[in-house]
């Protein structure tokens, strides 16, 4: 970004927070006379929408809403963006510097991604004639490291030309060798039983999938439990953490298979948005490149964001939704007004607006609750030196934490020496997927830890990957600091508590996700724990679910906009006949027909 780009930005952005500060400071107008207002404005009335939960998926449907005459407020607890905000390190910066960029987790944004990608196309960013998503840049490679082992470097080549800066000597020979040695550890059985589970997959019917594969966890459906450790590190948990981010022993089979055939057709560059790449990341931090720029476009466009407020209650009456109970900043409770209610906040909150009121008007609410989450969350390792360990996002394989990471200052137009004393120059934003097993050294579940044995194991898990093989890449004289999620609290006591984890596609999950339109009127859902055609927690399901949401909404109201588009993924054809030929068999009760090293019918 140059320095009058820069600039422009900072303008705008200084503009939004004078505009924000405007809305939730001084005196709070009361609702009856928002609404004369309002109506004033646009002389219409039930064009009034509450978003309950200011994530992706609450952003998502306030844009939407915006560009179609709503008048939208949203009601957020925390901060804009939901787990996909930047978290900035308190008190940090110095000398003018801003404080260290701290995040819930890195971000990346697959090719597959159409929905949110388009909403970042929407979203101006001074200089950017693509808006937000002229941000993005490519990662064109993944690290598989593994500890003792020589490490595995896998290239995404397309589109080209490749990236020459995956492979020296050094990593192009620990790639082949890591290869042949993982070759040589699966037996010929193992190879070709996994081979043929993955055409199982790929050739069964929507019908199967959902009412078969969505039954049984990704570990069942391979039989983990028959082969060996290579074969569960390598094909049954060790790629899905960035796949999918969850576990093989808790994920349904159609989850994992969804996500991982979308990401083999991304490789292949089939079905990816025009212009994109397999693996995307911001050139910034998340909200620099994207969340404060929608905010600010958001706020033009007349939306209200009122931060620190938490919705306890929905109020219905003759089968409506005639209001909401809320808490605001100062823990007053108010009455939220509108029209229309869209609740976007995470399921275990939205399960908790779910009243006996609620489920008597719309039994398929009480479902939500049985949905189930599961902690993934973010530590970064600021570091005084850069470390790009490749162009791309790294997996520790044999870490007992399932830690991945990504480089960022190799992506980033921004010197990290602007943040905090000036002297960070990169960061080693890590995730931790897997909370509740031991770890490889203090061998204690990293939700039993301390922050500080938080760090001291994950910095100590990575080292043991990267400083194997006679080479030192990581040492503790790079450290400059550490910054844990602070979602998580209570940290190495009884009391411990992720405040924002992550939903996750567990067996029969798809059965009782509800649908984002309700029975309820002018209630809708919107979030990646509805129904989206991706299926899987991700921004572009948070995305696809407010989209459905707004779209919903647009028919009960009778409106005459268009309709937000939302995309479905690719569909090979070559699996079509295939496909069509399962259908029958499902429907007769008999297995896909090249199942046939394991013919267990559930």
């Amino acid at each position: 970004m140059s320095e009058e780009t820069r600039r422009d930005f900072l303008r705008i952005a200084a503009g939004s927070a004078a505009a924000t500060a405007g809305i939730l400071g001084g005196t709070r107008p009361s609702w009856a006379a928002r609404e004369r207002a309002g109506r004033g404005r646009s002389g219409a009335a039930g064009r009034r929408v509450a978003v309950l939960g200011g994530g992706v998926a609450g952003l998502s449907a306030a844009h939407e809403l915006a560009e179609r005459g709503f008048e939208v407020t949203v009601y957020e607890r925390k901060a804009l963006g939901g787990k996909a905000r930047s978290i900035p390190v308190p008190a940090t910066g110095t000398g003018g510097r801003a404080d260290l960029p701290g995040e819930h987790g890195f971000r990346f944004f697959p090719g597959f991604y159409f929905d949110l990608t388009d909403t970042m196309r929407r979203t101006p960013f001074p200089g950017n004639a693509g808006g937000c998503w002229d941000n993005l840049t490519r990662a064109t490679s993944y690290m598989m490291s593994r500890q003792g082992r020589p490490d595995l470097t896998a290239p995404f080549p397309f589109p080209l030309p490749p990236n020459p800066r995956i492979y020296s000597p050094a990593t192009l020979l620990s790639t082949i060798t890591s290869g042949l040695q993982t070759l040589g550890r699966l037996s010929a059985v193992e190879i070709a039983f996994f081979a043929q589970k993955i055409v199982v997959y790929f050739t069964s019917c929507d019908e199967r999938r959902l009412g078969q594969w969505d039954d049984i966890t990704w570990a069942d459906f391979i039989r983990s439990d028959r082969f060996s450790d290579e074969y569960n590190k390598f094909l049954a948990d060790g790629q899905i953490r960035n796949l999918a981010a969850t576990k093989s022993k808790d994920a349904s089979t159609h989850s994992i298979g969804l996500v991982g055939e979308a990401t083999v057709w991304s490789i292949l560059g089939l079905g990816n948005e025009p212009g994109s790449s397999v693996d995307r990341v911001l050139s910034g931090s998340t909200n620099e490149m994207w969340i404060d720029p929608w905010v600010s476009h958001l706020g033009g466009r007349g939306v209200r964001f009122d931060v620190g407020w938490t919705v306890d209650a929905l109020n219905v009456s003759g089968g409506r939704i005639t209001g909401a109970t809320a808490r605001d900043p100062r823990g007053a409770s108010q009455t939220v007004d509108a029209d229309w209610f869209i609740v976007s906040m995470p399921s275990e909150q939205a399960a908790k607006l779910m009243s006996p009121a609620l489920v008597a008007a719309d039994p398929k609410l009480a479902d939500i609750a049985k949905l189930r989450q599961d902690w993934m969350n973010g530590l970064m390792f600021f570091l005084r030196k850069e470390l790009p360990l490749t162009p791309g996002h790294v997996n520790y394989m044999d870490s007992g934490w399932a830690v991945t990471s990504i480089s960022q200052a190799q992506f980033w137009s921004r010197d990290f020496a602007a943040y905090g004393d000036g002297t960070v120059r990169d960061c080693l934003s890590t995730i931790i997927s897997d909370w509740f097993t031991a770890g490889n050294v203090n061998g204690k579940k990293a939700r039993d830890c301390t922050p500080q044995e938080v760090a001291a194991e994950t910095w100590a898990q990575i080292k043991a990957h990267l400083n194997d093989g006679g080479k030192t890449v990581l040492t503790d004289d790079m450290l400059h600091s550490w910054f844990l999620d602070p979602a998580i609290t209570g940290s190495g006591t009884a009391n411990v508590t992720n405040d924002e984890p992550l939903f996750i596609q567990h067996p029969g999950s798809w059965r009782i996700r509800p649908e984002s339109k309700t029975a309820i009127p002018n209630l809708f859902l919107a979030g990646d724990w509805v129904r989206t055609p991706i299926n899987v927690t991700t921004m572009e399901g948070a995305n696809q679910g407010g989209r459905q949401a707004v779209n919903a909404l647009l028919d009960a109201a009778g409106s005459e906009a268009s309709r937000c588009r939302v995309h479905s993924l690719y569909r090979s054809p070559i699996f079509e006949p295939f496909k069509n030929t399962d259908r029958v068999r499902y429907r007769l009760g008999l297995p896909n027909e090249f199942d046939v090293l394991d013919t267990r019918w559930p």
